[in-house]
């Protein structure tokens, strides 16, 4: 028989068929241990961003839409002004009309009224009747430049009265057969009605 080993007198050796204790130190592998841990979130101020750094700003406010009652009313504003000065045009190129016509000049203007060229007509062939006609184009000339302004204030009368007078002349050139002239008075009469309409509208 073989005699079984006595235990040894020394508690604790080691025996030779254990597996050596590693400490828990040394099972940590040196890749992980070089990376530093990372600081715990502390409360304090938050540092500024470092100059070049792009700060996010909010995008500004949209405009307020506009009003499209103000937008209508504008547009009929603009269509009455518009109506309203061509009978200033009409005023302003009889009169350079009736100067060109009495300083013997052969050009007119088309827009011209056909009342003023008549009577500045006659008194070139007649050689007569110059003061007559200083005072047709004085009424004329002058009452289509108050006509405008009356107009341009805003009163439906003075549209109405313009464009009935202005076609009582165009019927001159359809007299004569003079059928650019009456398209060019057809034209400044749908302008004024325009700003008539325009003017009635924004009463």
């Amino acid at each position: 028989m073989v005699e079984p080993t006595p235990p040894s007198s020394t508690r604790g050796a080691v025996s030779p068929f254990r597996r050596p204790s590693t400490s828990r130190t040394s099972s940590t592998s040196p890749s992980m241990a070089s990376f530093p841990r990372s600081r715990a979130a502390t409360f304090g101020p938050i540092p500024g961003a470092p100059l070049g750094t792009a700060v996010a700003t909010a995008p500004p406010p949209a405009r307020a839409h506009a009003d499209p009652r103000g937008a209508a009313r504008e547009a009929l504003e603009r269509r009455r002004r518009s109506g309203a000065r061509w009978f200033f045009w009409v005023a302003a190129l009889s009169l350079v009309n009736s100067v060109a016509t009495l300083g013997g000049q052969h050009w007119r203007f088309i827009i011209g009224l056909g009342i003023t060229q008549v009577a500045d007509a006659l008194s070139v062939r007649t050689g007569h009747g110059m003061g007559v006609v200083a005072l047709v184009d004085a009424v004329f000339i002058g009452g289509f430049a108050l006509i405008g302004y009356l107009a341009l204030t805003g009163k439906r009368w003075a549209f109405a009265l313009g464009a009935a007078l202005y076609v009582v002349d165009g019927l001159i050139f359809v007299a004569a057969r003079d059928w650019i002239g009456v398209a060019f008075h057809a034209f400044v009469l749908v302008m004024a009605l325009r700003g008539l309409d325009a003017a009635r509208r924004l009463r």
